[in-house]
């Protein structure tokens, strides 16, 4: 829900967790905590960053792929002419 400034307001941090799970809320939206004057970026939170799951190539998923090929394709050749 927003407020008469027009920020978003959640009620619990377990909400608050979850948008950010959802990527509703992301890493660069600035928060703050109730009755504090002080706005911090989402993914400056340690307890929020880690919620988040971590992919397992981490952005690099080509990489893999060609390395994964690259090992078939080796193995394939010795296994066929020996």
């Amino acid at each position: 829900m927003r407020n008469q400034h027009g920020e978003l307001e959640v009620g619990t941090y377990a909400e608050l967790r979850t948008l950010y799970l959802r990527q509703f809320i992301s890493d660069d939206d600035e928060i703050r905590r109730e009755g504090s004057d002080r706005w911090v970026k989402a993914g400056a939170m340690p307890d929020l960053r880690s919620a988040k799951p971590r992919p397992y190539f981490h952005g690099n998923e080509f990489g893999w792929l060609v390395v994964a090929i690259t090992v078939f394709t080796l193995l394939l050749f010795f296994v066929m002419n020996h």
